[in-house]
């Protein structure tokens, strides 16, 4: 199982190049701030100011760097920097790069550096699926199981209005009952922002069988709701919560066809993950 990085941890990988220490050691491998320093100085550069310095962009690339460390230290037991494939990928970006002059930019080395360890990285995970290749019956079994969990269900299509306390709920479940329309009190009285913009109308369908096993107090309160009709008052993860069915509707499962795509996806990701999962098991991690 991953190894989660202590909060001390990712206070320290805050800290700037000023102050370069060394923030986490993997299987003797150091990672230091200056290495996050020089990450967010890129981040910074390539999205023109859009992605600004902060202790959560600095903590994901901390947790970042240590998978891709495992990853490229297990890539070189394998030797796979010494694979045709690797190499030739190298030379054509390398090639690519000084065809486009971008070779003669400041930060150039930096940049190349990077890329090599995340084409490293992206060898790994090929050299894990090819060596665990997802087969047509892995596929064929994970649809049949797919639809038989969604066979005879439905799924529905929430507006959700969330507030501080129960007593605001029902605050909110009473203007409702006057005729208040769903949408206008959400934007008077949630407290998500993005529901105070789009009156808490959300887009994506949510199959009940999911809801069922992930938010269960949810699922309660509307998996008998008609469309049009709102739940009671839910305290649902920490917060007060009503709920309005917008549509409702069986679940319908594609065609084998085009769900293959998708699932040979999934299951190469888990093999993938499965494998780094036991890279951190194995690993040595210091902070």
């Amino acid at each position: 199982m991953k190894k989660n990085l202590t909060a001390a941890i990712l206070m320290a990988a805050f800290v700037t190049s000023a102050s370069a220490q060394t923030l986490v050691t993997v299987n003797g491998e150091k990672i230091d701030s200056s290495a996050i320093d020089t990450q967010v100085q890129l981040i910074a550069q390539q999205s023109q100011g859009k992605v600004t310095d902060s202790q959560q962009l600095r903590a994901g690339l901390l947790n970042r760097m240590v998978t891709q460390t495992l990853v490229n230290q297990e890539a070189k037991k394998l030797k796979l920097e010494q694979s045709a494939a690797y190499k030739d990928a190298l030379e054509k970006s390398r090639a690519s790069a000084k065809q486009q002059g971008a070779d003669k930019q400041a930060n150039f080395k930096q940049q190349f550096a990077a890329y090599e360890r995340d084409l490293l990285s992206d060898t790994y995970m090929y050299h894990v699926v090819s060596q665990n290749p997802v087969g047509e019956a892995d596929v064929q079994k994970f649809y049949d199981d797919y639809k038989a969990r969604y066979k005879g269900t439905d799924e529905v299509k929430l507006s959700e209005i969330f507030v501080s306390s129960e007593a605001d709920a029902k605050a909110v479940v009473a203007d409702l009952k006057k005729g208040q329309n769903f949408a206008d009190v959400a934007k008077a009285k949630s407290v998500d922002a993005s529901a105070k913009q789009s009156g808490g109308a959300n887009p994506r369908y949510m199959p009940l069988k999911d809801l069922q096993e992930s938010a269960p107090l949810v699922y309660g309160a509307v998996s008998k709701l008609k469309k049009g009709q709102y739940s009671q008052a839910v305290n649902a993860q920490n917060v007060w919560a009503v709920f309005k069915v917008d549509d409702k509707r069986a679940v319908d499962v594609p065609e084998f066809a085009k769900m293959k795509p998708a699932i040979l996806n999934q299951l190469s990701n888990e093999r993938i993950n499965n494998a780094i999962g036991q890279l951190y098991q194995n690993a040595d991690i210091k902070q």
